[in-house]
């Protein structure tokens, strides 16, 4: 069907159920909003992975072999750490500690055994049996935990930091804020005068629900307040306030409503999606109501109904194409990998169709009712805007050779900025450096080498000597080929610890030894010396093992790091032994590995797919393969243009950052439609190509600069977010429209005046 017989019928619809249109739209507001108060926030990053990935089905049966993965590591620092006082008050803390319901073991030097070698092999003593009183004792004390090879793991190597390294039981279901609630109680009742820092995974998701529940209070007010300003500052009216106002609060109640029906939950983007529809979904009924109040004060005879029509007929069908393209852009989010961002375009895309369609039904059906704004023959003077708009526009022209050749110097100059670009998503650099968990993530990183762990889940005969030398070989490659991995822990430590014990404590007796029998025995003597509970993390059984754990420390670095690690060691394991020993690589550290790679596939292939998508849509528009190239070069070279500036500032891609490459297809194509639409209308009633330029941004550009406007202050909002990603994210999208908007306004006028493309004229 033709799109103009479209927009006429659809005037026609507006124009004679008015009321209906209200007090429908009205009435799915109520329903939908009913479900917006029972969404629940997840921040985890598991959750956002399909539940048939590998990654998430091996650190589900390390949950059920282990009782679970999560981990919670308080590190103590004290200039007095080995004094009788601190040493008591620090056992009372683990026992304290342990008594917490949720938390299975503890471990820390105050239950830590200690192989001691005698005449007959071996002894397992209590590193720590009684709390030193003088230095002599002290100064024992030291020396063995040398020994034992604790330093470095739960003391540090000046002896100022103590380790308590507790395992979480995740296994179940558990309120992750009572937990922070109870561990930061007993912290507080202990941390004078030492200092404690806590991290734990479960810890940080409820301090992230919190931040996230605080910045959707702060800056979905702001960013609303702000385009109430800007729509002031633009209409002078409350009509032209308060229509595009009411179009983008529909919006975000319907997309949250339809969520809660959903019983879908919202996760740390998910708080982006108020201010993505505040900046975006208004930009339909700006061009609407600037067109509309355009008309109204150049023909003061004319009717509302008339005003009305010629709106309609002048900005319908670039807004239906410009809608279409905003959500086609959000919907190619949908060859994502990861399903949370699959999820969050579907979201936005429904929003932007809700603004898009309330904005031309329920905006002129509010306008056929209300009175016509004759206020604005004299108050609506916006003659300073479209001097400066047609300023522009001759400028652009007359020099249009010197335009586009700085233009086209200064995009490859940026673009090639994007060979710099690395990916982040470890959840640490959510916070500012200064918040509590980054200092304590820090803090506990220096003392103990990282606090960011990678297992290795290892199943077969645990105690055939075989077995034991490949996770030795697996260990010490890994160790060679990655620096930030500073510590390792596995079953393999014990045993050749033992074994040593058992010859007379010889260094060059501490390797694998080759009788599977005499493995067997060494563990049983460990085991009747002892709880064993100490093996919990590492072992599924101490008696017939059939699952192991390799434990991996790792600094705190970014996961690009941690996604080389990830890849290099399953080439290893496939390269050497996977057939004859598998092996699945799971934890923390991977699961962020694996998250890096899946959020680089998914920028490459939502980028590639929104822009072809795009193109062939503007080609069919046009009907033109120029049109088509016209309409997606400024969107396309600002896109490589900002993803060129953050390589080149060192500003990370991440889970969040992928969103901008929708947001730039889908919004910085709407200027290069409307502008070309309008300039291909003046050109086909008969203007001379400049007179058609300098029309087009006298009436169209004020349209199209108040959108970029409105889109720029809106996502100002995001710096108002403690979250430093989604900070960084608002400061990206704010300096990539504005390369969007300037890309339209001076590239096209220069290109189109230099080549007088045909399909301007057909």
């Amino acid at each position: 069907m033709n799109l103009r017989i479209i927009s006429k019928a659809l005037f026609n619809f507006d124009a004679h159920y008015p009321r209906s249109i209200i007090a429908m739209v009205i009435f799915i507001t109520v329903l939908l909003g009913l479900k917006v108060f029972e969404l629940e926030m997840d921040p985890a990053i598991r959750s956002g992975l399909p539940r048939d990935h590998e990654i998430v089905k091996s650190m589900e049966k390390v949950d059920k072999l282990f009782s679970g993965s999560d981990i919670i590591i308080v590190a103590v620092e004290s200039d007095s750490l080995f004094s009788s006082n601190t040493l008591n008050k620090l056992s009372s803390f683990q026992d304290s500690l342990e008594s917490i319901e949720l938390i299975s073991r503890v471990s820390s030097i105050f239950n830590q055994k200690y192989i001691v070698p005698d005449d007959n092999g071996f002894e397992i003593e209590s590193l720590l049996t009684e709390i030193p009183s003088d230095s002599a004792s002290r100064q024992d004390l030291k020396n063995r935990l040398e020994d034992s090879g604790m330093i470095g793991n739960l003391v540090s190597e000046d002896f100022k930091t103590l380790c308590f390294i507790g395992q979480v039981n995740s296994s179940f279901e558990y309120d992750e804020f009572e937990f922070r609630k109870n561990i930061f109680e007993l912290v507080n009742r202990f941390s004078d005068p030492e200092s404690f820092y806590v991290s734990s995974l479960p810890i940080t998701r409820a301090t992230i629900i919190d931040y996230m529940q605080r910045d959707m209070r702060v800056f979905t007010p702001v960013a609303i307040g702000l385009c109430i300003f800007l729509l002031m500052l633009s209409f002078r009216s409350w009509t032209g306030v308060f229509l595009p106002f009411f179009v983008v609060g529909f919006s975000i109640i319907w997309t949250f409503g339809l969520m809660g029906w959903l019983d879908m939950s919202l996760d740390f983007i998910g708080t982006l999606i108020p201010v993505m529809l505040v900046a975006i979904a208004n930009n339909y009924g700006i061009h609407i109501i600037s067109h509309y109040f355009e008309f109204s004060r150049t023909d003061a005879t004319a009717t509302r109904g008339q005003i009305l029509r010629r709106t309609i007929r002048k900005v319908g069908i670039p807004i239906l194409l410009a809608g279409i393209t905003t959500v086609i852009s959000f919907l190619c989010l949908l060859s994502h990998s990861l399903p949370r961002v699959r999820e969050m375009g579907v979201l936005v895309s429904f929003g932007i169709l809700v603004s898009f369609i309330l904005s031309i039904v329920l905006i002129p059906s509010v306008l056929v009712l209300v009175s016509r704004p004759q206020h604005l023959s004299r108050e609506y003077d916006m003659s300073y805007v479209d001097n400066f708009l047609i300023g522009m526009g001759k400028l652009f022209t007359k020099y249009r050779g010197p335009v586009l050749i700085s233009l086209s110097i200064i995009g490859i100059w940026l673009s090639m900025g994007i060979q710099y670009l690395k990916v982040d998503t470890n959840p640490d650099h959510y916070f500012p450096k200064t918040s509590t968990l980054r200092i304590a993530n820090t803090k506990i990183s220096e003392a103990f080498g990282g606090s960011t762990q990678m297992n290795i889940l290892v199943e077969g005969d645990i105690f055939e000597p075989d077995v034991l030398r490949n996770i030795e070989l697996l260990t010490d490659h890994i160790k060679k080929e990655h620096n930030i991995v500073t510590k390792s822990f596995s079953i393999v430590d014990v045993i050749k610890k033992m074994h040593s014990g058992f010859n007379g404590g010889e260094l060059s007796m501490e390797v694998i030894p080759d009788d599977v029998e005499l493995i067997h025995q060494y563990m049983f003597m460990y085991s009747i010396s002892s709880e064993g509970d100490e093996f919990d993390l590492i072992l599924d059984d101490i008696e017939e093992p059939s699952y192991t754990q390799i434990l991996l420390r790792l600094q705190a670095v970014n996961t690009f790091a941690i996604s080389k690690i990830v890849e290099d060691t399953e080439q290893f394991i496939d390269a050497n032994f996977y057939d004859e020993l598998p092996m699945e690589l799971t934890g923390g550290a991977t699961l962020m590995g694996v998250v890096n790679h899946m959020v680089i596939r998914g920028q490459f292939v939502s980028l590639i797919v929104s822009v072809i998508i795009i193109f062939l849509l503007m080609t069919a528009m046009f009907r033109s393969f120029t049109g088509g190239l016209f309409a997606t070069l400024p969107m396309t070279i600002s896109v490589a243009m900002m993803f060129g500036l953050m390589g080149y500032l060192g500003i990370t891609l991440n889970i969040t950052t992928s969103l901008l490459t929708c947001i730039l297809v889908g919004v910085g194509v709407d200027y290069t439609v409307h502008f070309l639409w309008h300039l291909r209308d003046h050109l086909r009633d008969g203007d001379p190509f400049d007179e058609a330029i300098a029309n087009t941004f006298k009436i169209s550009g004020r349209g199209i600069l108040f959108n970029g406007l409105s889109v720029v202050i809106g996502f100002s909002a995001l710096l108002f977010s403690v979250f430093v990603p989604v900070r960084i994210f608002g400061i990206l999208v704010m300096g990539s429209i504005s390369f969007c908007l300037f890309g339209a306004l001076a590239t096209l006028p220069a290109l189109t005046s230099l080549t007088k493309p045909k399909f301007l004229y057909k």
